[in-house]
């Protein structure tokens, strides 16, 4: 984890708005959850669904790829961090590639050419160490040695739109 910065804590909270007051009715319910989809779990059920190991937030890395039969079609990618919790770093990564499976499409574009993007690679599986998800928090972070083989791949940082 990297600690870029080191302003005062009174600098970086003076623009911000105070806390805001929940109603008693929403504090009560220490058991609710948001539903994404599956059976509801509460409570001591949310350990059945998991197994013995508690769940923990990992960040997956994952490259779709655009393709289409098209002549002039100019293959794009798409490079993802997919936040996905799981109890072990095998159950994270198929996660992860069960989400980039699930976002594969095809589409005609507005020239009424089919384009196709498929997941192409799932890149890495991470771990989140610092899992506070409070302002600043560092969800995935990676090294490079060439600048300029990095941005050759990024197009906006040579200005190219998309």
């Amino acid at each position: 984890m990297s600690n870029r910065g080191s302003e005062p804590e009174a600098d970086r909270t003076r623009d911000m708005p105070p806390p805001v007051e929940l109603p008693e009715e929403l504090l009560e319910d220490d058991n609710r959850s948001i539903s994404i989809g599956g059976p509801a779990a509460v409570g001591a059920e949310r350990g059945s669904v998991f197994g013995d190991a508690e769940p923990e937030p990992y960040v997956a890395v994952l490259v779709t790829e655009s393709t289409s039969d098209s002549a002039d079609f100019r293959p794009l990618y798409e490079e993802s961090f997919v936040l996905v919790t799981a109890s072990s770093d095998e159950e994270a990564a198929e996660k992860a590639r069960e989400y980039g499976k699930q976002q594969e499409v095809s589409y005609y574009n507005e020239d009424q050419q089919l384009v196709t993007w498929k997941l192409k690679h799932v890149v890495e599986v991470r771990r989140i160490e610092d899992a506070t998800f409070d302002d600043g928090s560092e969800l995935y972070s990676r090294f490079f040695r060439n600048y300029t083989q990095y941005s050759s791949f990024e197009p906006t940082l040579g200005g190219e739109e998309l």
